[in-house]
């Protein structure tokens, strides 16, 4: 049976401080507030909760369904609520905006139109998307800079009553495009799709339309997030660069692993309940998709959705996968949680990718003398990071959360002496499933520095040094 506790060593210098939106300038981190259009979660029990553990942006989604409740008479009350309380907590709001309308779409599936696409409802339902836009990005043009337009047009639960098609998403994204900028000439407009590398992204990106987008969001649900990620990400940025986008940011706009499954799933698994396994997956998927240059990353999502019944464009779904941070109905914080106040803490205030050496080396683990795969020498993961001249060097084994990998101890870590900052003297071990530091002894130092006797998990642990990050004493009720 695992531990959350990495258990390591009996000497700890204490826990990693995290910090609240508000005490953190900047951040690349940012969680789904999704699905409120349907109103699948209380937002009131989380506001505070999210403001405490230092998340900087949220994802809403903007449901035309119940802004414009009457024709031609606009309600924001509900959607101003949460960009307020939002923005109180110190977390910038940005939307994603769909979907359909049931008084210009009647014959669409369910109460919100999930999905239902105004091209395909006559002329009506079009010029009525297109005021309800231009109504909308008036109304907020003060509070929210970003706008995605549409989600997931490449599968068909949202894109209805249609077969996906680039060239149709291409089109939709120009007409609601031009009526943000109407009244926000300077609006980031946005795009996205379902997975990430497909044939509709690169009929998509043959369109042209990737010169008027600011941002492009990759959905790569999954089970390993490290998996072809960085040749995904590097052959996306080449794919843009000659396709007219090469000024458009890369982001990570929507991705999860739920602590519960429903028997079926859409996305198979053995392990179908685990906390750990989803905190531990969203520790991997925050640092590979912070290796790998994404400008803004965004986990699905803030709490499990169990309030109603959650409507896609072709059914409804009343006991849906729970990916929330949060528990539902109760609003309590799983590990995931923790975890994720763990990676605002690392990632704040201008961490980012840098190109340094770091050696994880198994010889004394695993000797050269006996029989032993040798595997994990070649599938460990590197992570290197600089933060105001500071550098922080993340490691782990990437197996399948599901596996439960032990961990294993006497891991070798070398580092070049003149990579690191003059402040480099007194390193530390951070496990950032739950946050315990450990303080390291130095075991060679001259042009190579050597740490040895070092634990490897299944997730990222940081080497940094002392001063660079705050330590504080475990709280009682620690989950450490």
């Amino acid at each position: 049976m695992m531990t959350d506790k990495l258990e390591w060593k009996d000497e700890k210098a204490g826990m990693l401080k995290t910090y609240s939106s508000k005490e953190i300038r900047k951040s690349p981190v940012s969680i789904g507030f999704e699905c409120l259009d349907r109103q699948v979660f209380d937002p009131e029990p989380c506001y505070e909760k999210l403001g405490r553990i230092g998340i900087k942006r949220a994802r809403c989604q903007t449901g035309w369904n119940r802004c414009e409740p009457v024709k031609n008479q606009y309600d924001f009350t509900w959607l101003d609520d949460i960009v307020e309380k939002l923005l109180s907590q110190g977390i910038q709001p940005w939307f994603n905006v769909g979907f359909g309308n049931k008084l210009y779409m009647p014959e669409a599936f369910g109460e919100a139109a999930v999905g239902a696409v105004p091209l395909y409802y006559g002329e009506e339902a079009l010029q009525a998307w297109q005021r309800y836009v231009r109504a909308l990005s008036r109304h907020f043009r003060k509070r929210i800079q970003y706008f995605e337009v549409w989600n997931e047009s490449n599968i068909s639960p949202f894109w209805q009553p249609e077969t996906p098609s680039p060239g149709e998403y291409a089109r939709l994204i120009h007409i609601t495009a031009g009526e943000i900028r109407k009244e926000i000439p300077d609006a980031k407009i946005g795009a996205c799709i379902a997975g990430s590398m497909c044939d509709y992204l690169l009929e998509f990106a043959g369109t042209g339309i990737l010169r008027e987008i600011d941002f492009f969001c990759i959905h790569p649900y999954c089970i390993q997030p490290e998996i072809d990620y960085p040749e995904t990400v590097s052959a996306l940025r080449r794919l843009f660069d000659r396709n007219g986008g090469g000024h458009a940011a890369l982001w990570q706009g929507e991705a999860g692993y739920a602590s519960w499954t429903p028997d079926p799933y859409w996305h198979p698994r053995y392990v179908r309940e685990s906390e750990r396994n989803q905190a531990v997956w969203l520790l991997r998927r925050y640092f590979t998709d912070m290796s790998c240059g994404i400008e803004m990353s965004s986990y699905f999502q803030t709490a499990d959705m169990m309030e109603k019944a959650y409507q896609v464009g072709s059914g409804t779904q009343k006991n849906p996968a729970r990916h929330g941070i949060l528990n539902g109905l109760t609003y309590t914080p799983k590990k995931a949680y923790f975890a994720m106040a763990n990676v605002c803490s690392i990632f704040r205030d201008g961490t980012a990718p840098e190109p340094l050496f770091m050696s994880v080396n198994f010889d004394d683990a695993f000797s050269r003398m006996e029989k032993h795969s040798r595997i994990q020498d070649l599938a460990v993961r590197k992570y290197t990071f600089v933060r105001n001249g500071s550098p922080f060097f993340a490691y782990y084994l990437p197996e399948d959360p599901q596996f439960q990998f032990a961990g294993c101890g006497n891991i070798r870590v070398t580092l070049i002496r003149d990579e690191l900052s003059n402040s480099f003297r007194n390193p530390v071990l951070i496990g950032m499933l739950t946050g315990e530091v450990y303080p390291l002894r130095i075991h060679k130092t001259g042009p190579l520095l050597e740490l040895t006797g070092l634990p490897l998990t299944d997730y990222p642990l940081v080497i940094c040094d002392r001063d660079a990050v705050e330590i504080v004493p475990a709280p009682a009720g620690s989950p450490a």
